[in-house]
C-alpha cells in the first residue's frame, strides 16, 4: 500500500513539475482568447521559459505572436511544433499558419504554394479563408471565385469566406452579387473590419458616397490585428481620403 501510495505521490510531483510549462499555457491560452490578450501573451512566454511545450501549445503560442507581427519567433516556434509531431494532420494545420507567416513576410506567391499543397487534402474552413483571402490579394480573378465558391459550398455560414467571396465577385465584375453578399453579411455584425471598408468602397464607386464612407468609419470600430489585410491607420487614411473626394 506504501508502495502505491509513493507511487502515486511520485506521479504527482512529475505532472507538478514537468508538465507546468503546459498547465502555464492552457492558463495563457484562457486569457489570450478570453480578450486579454497582453497577459495571454505574458504567460505563454513564461510557459515557454519554465518547461518544453507540447506541440500544441508551441502551435498556440506561435499563432499568438503572429497576430501580434512578430514572425521571427512565431516561425520559429511553428517549425518546432512540426517537427515535434509524428502527426500528419497536426503538421498540415501548422504549415497552414506557417503560410500566414509567409505571406506578412511579403511572400505571397510562396504562401499560397504552401496552402494550396496543405488544401489539397486537407481542407478546413480555415485553409478555404486563408487560401481564398489569398487568391483575392493576388488578383486572379477566375481562380479566385472558383476557389471561393467552393468554400462557400463548404462553409456558407463563415463570414470571413463570404467577405472573401464578395472580393471575387468585385474582381470578377460583378458588383451586383459582390453587394448582395455584403448586405447578407452586415446584417449579422461580424467583428473583423474587412467587409465594412470593402463594401463602403464598393459603395463610394456607386454613388454612394455617404453610405460608403460610414461603413469605412465602423470599420475602424472593429478589431484589427497584424493578420488584418490592411491596418488600422491603413483604413484612417483612405477615409480621409474618401471624405475629401
Amino acid at each position: 500500500m506504501k508502495i502505491l501510495l509513493y507511487l502515486l505521490l511520485g506521479i504527482l510531483i512529475v505532472l507538478t513539475f514537468v508538465k507546468r510549462s503546459d498547465v502555464t499555457a492552457f492558463l495563457a491560452t484562457a486569457k489570450y482568447y478570453g480578450g486579454k490578450k497582453e497577459k495571454g501573451l505574458r504567460l505563454f512566454e513564461i510557459a515557454d521559459k519554465i518547461g518544453t511545450l507540447s506541440p500544441e501549445n508551441r502551435m498556440k503560442y506561435g499563432y499568438a505572436l503572429l497576430r501580434v507581427g512578430q514572425l521571427e519567433k512565431a516561425s520559429q516556434l511553428l517549425n518546432s511544433a512540426s517537427m515535434a509531431s509524428k502527426n500528419d494532420a497536426f503538421k498540415k494545420r501548422v504549415k497552414s499558419i506557417l503560410a500566414l507567416v509567409v505571406w506578412k513576410e511579403g511572400n505571397l506567391d510562396g504562401s499560397i504554394e504552401m496552402l494550396e499543397e496543405v488544401a489539397a487534402d486537407f481542407k478546413t474552413t480555415a485553409t478555404y479563408q486563408n487560401l481564398g483571402l489569398l487568391y483575392v490579394l493576388k488578383g486572379d480573378a477566375d481562380k479566385a471565385l472558383k476557389f471561393n465558391l467552393e468554400a462557400y459550398d463548404y462553409s456558407p455560414d463563415d463570414l470571413i469566406i463570404l467577405d472573401n467571396l464578395a472580393e471575387a465577385y468585385v474582381l470578377s465584375g460583378n458588383t451586383e452579387k459582390a453587394a448582395l453578399i455584403y448586405e447578407e453579411i452586415l446584417e449579422k455584425e461580424p467583428h473583423f473590419p474587412e467587409p465594412y471598408y470593402n463594401y463602403g468602397l464598393l459603395l463610394i464607386e456607386k454613388g454612394e458616397k455617404e453610405r460608403g464612407i460610414n461603413l469605412i468609419r465602423e470599420s475602424l470600430t472593429k478589431t484589427f490585428s497584424f493578420l488584418s489585410v490592411h491596418s488600422k491607420e491603413y483604413v484612417e487614411n483612405l477615409l480621409r481620403e474618401k471624405e475629401q473626394l
